[in-house]
This record gives C-alpha cells, structure tokens and sequence, in this order.
C-alpha cells in the first residue's frame, strides 16, 4: 500500500474536515476551562498580531548590530 493511498483512505472516513462532536467537545471543555470574554480575546489576538512583526523587527535589528560589530575595519591602534 503506498503513502497516497493511506492517506486517501483516512480522507474517506468523514465527510466532515474534522468530527463534529469531537470539536464541539474540546471548544465546551475550552469555554468552561478559560471562560474567555470578548475583550479578552480580542486582548489576546491584538497582542499577537502587535508582537509578531516587533519581534521581527527587533530581531532584524539585533542581528544588524552583530553583524556591524563583525565588519568593523579594524582602527589604528588595533593589531592587524
């Protein structure tokens, strides 16, 4: 039996993309675990989609610096 055919035969079993009572189950246990109101998920999402591109960029950053750092000609009082 070949990979493709694996995986075409796990496709077959739902209909669905995923099983319905199974999701259904985890977003109650979800709800009921962390009872998240909706400012605190639009909270959380916000800080997420703020930090990726500032963690980016601050990594962009930093590595600029090192690399500055690296390349530096060496001056006159340096040992060649």
């Amino acid at each position: 039996m070949t990979a493709w055919a694996i995986v075409m035969s796990v496709a077959g079993h739902h209909g669905e993309a995923a099983d319905p009572d199974l999701l259904e189950w985890i977003k109650g246990f979800l709800d009921h675990a962390f009872d998240p109101g909706a400012w605190t998920v639009v909270a959380v999402l916000g800080l997420l989609i703020v930090s990726i591109p500032v963690g980016i960029s601050a990594f962009y950053l930093l590595q600029q610096r090192r690399a500055s750092r690296r390349t530096d000609p060496p001056g006159p009082n340096d040992d060649p």
